[in-house]
């Protein structure tokens, strides 16, 4: 048997261990739940499945070495480091509370703590899995406990390492150049675009980092040819999908990007490019399922809840799907770079475009470029650029019946990796060009200043501006804990101490989470219930403005005291009343 039989066999071999493994993860998969035997059959059949078309070596050659490596590799490592001090600087502190919304994900955390074993969370409207997973690795096993911090740590983490994957992608699978590498790379990791989405703690850096991962892949299929990288982009593209809702516009992008192949690849009539294209196509697409095997069963099973908040966003809100609302949210998701951006105040500062002025310059600056050089020397990865910026804004365009939600900075977030990019090759384009008229050096201390008025630009609006509109708007949630824990010892333990409901005010789960008593929930909604409430109600916490309950509560306990609890926050105060026994043995602040 001659060599190509042997490969052509042991290809039949592993195709058919992964098909197998395959059938034993789908059954495996049931009732949405992850079984060991199910997670380890579904490894060994991706695994399987990648060595069967891993034989063949790639059509591109390999890129000799240069010099100036360790320069280029010394300036990469400056950009990670500047990255991490994006990202985990003030942590602890910025953005300063938990949303509803955190809420929600450290119960989902805390069930996965407790053993259960999801594929997809279908609580507040169902959640892919990854972040929790990660979450509950931190906060288990890493010690950071059911808080805050676990979540933000989590997605500052994937935040982090998203930057070097968009660098490899920009480098080994678009083949772009070391500078416009390395300022892909500075301009990711001082957006605050970026920076917003990873430090707030909920699912939206995966997205950025789904995105980089099957671009990488994509651009060196195309550029390659090989059978291994439409293999390794399925596979990306189908992990990337239990991240973040968004991701899901990426099988599109990877649709277009396998049009722009087919229209260039090298065939010697339609029918011999027909049938590569319907093969890299297959690769990408059972690699894809392979990848997606557990989440595609759950979608089958129960699309009502896997489609739930996709289908909600296009059609069953606040307005009309219409032909007049889609292309208004075109026009926004164009304006929201430069003109006015997401309105959300968790996301970024309201309404503040994603990007800065001059990252936002050499933006525009970079589509001129991008189309004039499509234009006299058209190469795939500058061609799948172009088309897939547009597409990765359409989780936010799409948002037909909620057209105040766009634009959205996270539904956009997979477009990240493709705007960086654009600018950076506007960068580099203005360096060469400015570099021939005035001399290398002008030009390069120029674009150096430019760079760190754009730094500036990011941190004062992420570090100085946000956390105090964040703040104002939020719930102080951690004061309130403080203060119960304070009031604890004196009256008895924090079981005897309740929030009386007020509408719009603290989520009480998150005064739980900031204890560390996740099953507290001592909540009065009427005067009526204090007499029967178990445990007894010994202190109660009030929304200022709530005179009429507590003048209620006043009538209930002659002789009891209160005091005014100061914030951080001008206008979060909130105040504290305690049960006449116990005013002795704690006074106010």
């Amino acid at each position: 048997m001659g060599a190509r039989g042997v490969r052509g066999t042991r290809r039949d071999l592993l195709m058919g261990m992964a098909m197998a493994a395959g059938l034993v993860t789908w059954v495996l998969s049931s009732n949405n739940t992850f079984r060991l035997p199910g997670v380890m059959a579904w490894w060994t059949a991706v695994a399987a499945w990648l060595a069967a078309w891993w034989d063949g070596e790639p059509t591109l050659p390999r890129p000799k070495p240069r010099a100036g490596q360790g320069g280029y590799l010394t300036a990469a490592a400056a950009i990670l480091l500047l990255g991490a001090l994006f990202r985990f600087y003030h942590l602890e502190s910025i953005p300063p509370e938990m949303t509803s919304d955190h809420a929600e994900k450290l119960l989902d955390v805390r069930d996965v703590l407790e053993g259960a074993r999801p594929i997809f969370f279908p609580r507040n409207t169902g959640r892919e899995p990854a972040q929790f997973y990660v979450t509950a690795l931190i906060a288990g096993p890493l010690g950071f406990g059911l808080s805050h911090m676990a979540l933000k740590f989590g997605t500052a983490l994937i935040g982090w390492l998203t930057l070097p994957l968009i660098m490899w992608a920009v480098r080994w699978g678009g083949g772009y150049s070391r500078r416009v590498t390395l300022l892909t790379g500075l301009l990711v990791a001082m957006s605050k675009w970026h920076v917003s989405i990873t430090r707030v703690g909920l699912r939206f850096p995966y997205t950025p980092l789904a995105s980089a991962l099957t671009l990488g892949f994509l651009w060196r299929a195309m550029c390659s040819s090989a059978d291994r990288y439409w293999v390794l982009t399925g596979l990306a593209l189908g992990f990337g999908l239990y991240g973040y809702t968004a991701s899901r516009i990426l099988p599109l992008v990877v649709l277009v990007g396998l049009g722009i192949w087919g229209w260039r690849v090298q065939a010697s009539s339609w029918a011999g490019r027909w049938y590569a294209v319907t093969r890299a196509g297959l690769l990408m697409a059972l690699s894809a399922g392979l990848a997606f095997l557990p989440l595609l069963r759950f979608s089958l099973e129960r699309p009502d809840l896997f489609w739930y908040r996709s289908m909600t966003r296009v059609a069953g809100g606040i307005a009309e799907p219409s032909w007049s609302t889609f292309f208004l949210n075109v026009r926004n998701a164009l304006l929201m770079f430069h003109v006015r951006g997401d309105v959300v105040w968790v996301n970024g500062v309201p309404e503040d475009p994603a990007l800065d002025r001059v990252t936002g310059l050499l933006f525009l600056v970079g589509l001129v470029v991008l189309a004039a050089r499509l234009i006299r020397h058209p190469v795939l990865p500058d061609a799948l650029v172009l088309t897939a910026w547009p597409l990765l804004l359409l989780p936010s365009i799409l948002a037909l019946a909620w057209p105040n939600e766009n634009p959205s900075l996270v539904r956009t977030s997979g477009a990240i990796p493709v705007v960086m990019l654009i600018a950076a090759l506007g960068t580099d384009a203005l360096w060469q060009r400015l570099a021939r008229l005035l001399g290398p050096w002008p030009v390069r201390l120029g674009m150096m200043m430019a760079l760190a008025v754009a730094l500036v630009l990011n941190w004062r609006t992420y570090f100085t501006v946000y956390p105090r509109i964040y703040a104002q708007a939020s719930w102080n949630s951690t004061e309130i804990a403080a203060e119960i824990e304070r009031l604890a010892p004196a009256v008895g333990g924090v079981d005897f101490v309740y929030i009386f409901s007020y509408p719009h005010w603290v989520d009480t789960r998150n005064v739980a989470f900031n204890m560390g008593v996740p099953d507290w929930n001592r909540v009065l909604f009427e005067v009526s219930e204090i007499e029967d409430a178990s445990p007894e109600v010994r202190a109660i916490i009030f929304h200022p403005a709530d005179v009429t309950n507590r003048q209620g509560v006043f009538d209930l306990w002659p002789g009891a005291c209160r005091w005014v609890v100061p914030s951080r926050t001008p206008g979060k105060e909130f105040i504290v009343v305690v049960r006449p026994p116990y005013c002795e043995r704690l006074k106010g602040p």
